[in-house]
């Protein structure tokens, strides 16, 4: 059927390749998976990563002098696939991401009717390894906090209230460790207040909603946040229901704030402070403090969004070797 050596005609024809089937071009399904994820409103760093992703696949199969069609694509050219990346690739987590953007394609593919099962789920994934935690060092987290404590108080109007979103930004992953994944998301309505304050529902798309307890003073910076945030839509004529939102110097511009956007944010506190800061790394001095409040691992990693077998061993391991580095007891 195909000219291929024997070596690489072992896909199964009848579980893999339906009777009367259209050729499937790689290229052509790769991108309309990714106007799906783009319909879905994944952001711009999620879309750009699959796409590189999924361009690596089709790289391969064009080094190797391959067909770029679907239907002829075997189990041995994806064990293939797991040894090249394993070769050109030093960190396990690059390669696992690398072959789980091809297994999420094929899913894809089987919800469009296109396959009956998934073929990547044949091929041994590496195993997931926790990068070693690198937290914002306190001082910096302390600084920045006043810094953005400074801006409320002493900006007014469009600058006051950009102050504040940002404060309500750092309130959410130094105070509550959510992710940029579960914060582009969140509307107002996820914000409550419970018998002991605020608390935030986070709402991942592939396990249940948990909530998280915000910090003691979120309740003061919310209310703020509120009264400004109004007052800006007014002024830009604007509405919606995010709790965060999307403005250039001078006005609001849309509710909502994308990973890039936050990005954009955390590039702006590392100039201001003259060092490099991030989410993920001040959400890791989140999970710090959390620890040495000695709050139960089970409920920590309720709050993280991992699973119960989730091993907060390398926090705990550098607390122990360097306590002077990694002491966050304080809520701020």
């Amino acid at each position: 059927m195909f000219s291929r050596e024997a070596s690489f005609i072992e896909y199964t024809y009848q579980v893999w390749y339906k009777p009367a089937m259209e050729i499937l071009n790689f290229e052509e399904k790769s991108r309309n998976f990714i106007e799906h994820l783009a319909g879905q409103q994944k952001s711009f760093n999620t879309l750009k990563n699959y796409r590189t992703d999924l361009n690596i696949f089709k790289g391969f199969l064009a080094e190797k002098g391959r067909s770029l069609e679907l239907n002829e694509i075997t189990t041995t050219e994806l064990k293939e696939y797991n040894e090249y990346l394993n070769k050109k690739y030093t960190s396990p987590n690059s390669i696992r991401r690398r072959i789980q953007a091809l297994r999420i394609f094929f899913d894809y593919l089987i919800t469009e009717g296109i396959f009956d099962e998934n073929p990547v789920k044949k091929v041994l994934v590496q195993p997931k390894v926790v990068d070693i935690p690198r937290p914002t060092a306190f001082a910096i987290v302390r600084k920045l906090k006043a810094d953005l404590e400074r801006k409320m108080q002493e900006c007014k109007g469009h600058e006051q209230l950009l102050a504040c979103r940002n404060m309500l930004l750092f309130e959410l992953i130094y105070g509550a460790g959510l992710k940029v994944s579960h914060i582009e998301k969140l509307k107002m309505k996820h914000i409550s207040m419970g018998e002991t304050g605020y608390r935030v529902l986070v709402a991942p798309e592939k396990r249940d909603p948990f909530t998280v307890i915000l910090d003691s003073n979120f309740a003061a910076v919310f209310d703020q946040y509120k009264n400004l945030l109004e007052q800006g839509k007014n002024a830009a004529g604007i509405d919606f229901n995010e709790l965060l939102f999307n403005a250039n110097p001078f006005k609001i511009l849309s509710g909502g704030l994308s990973a890039r956007g936050i990005e954009v944010i955390f590039k702006e506190f590392s100039h201001q402070l003259e060092t490099s800061i991030t989410a993920k790394n001040l959400r890791q001095a989140c999970i710090f403090k959390w620890l040495n409040l000695s709050i139960p691992q089970s409920r920590i990693k309720e709050w993280m969004g991992v699973q119960p077998q989730y091993s907060l061993k390398p926090f705990l391991d550098l607390m122990q070797d360097k306590p002077e580095e990694f002491t966050y007891m304080e809520i701020l």
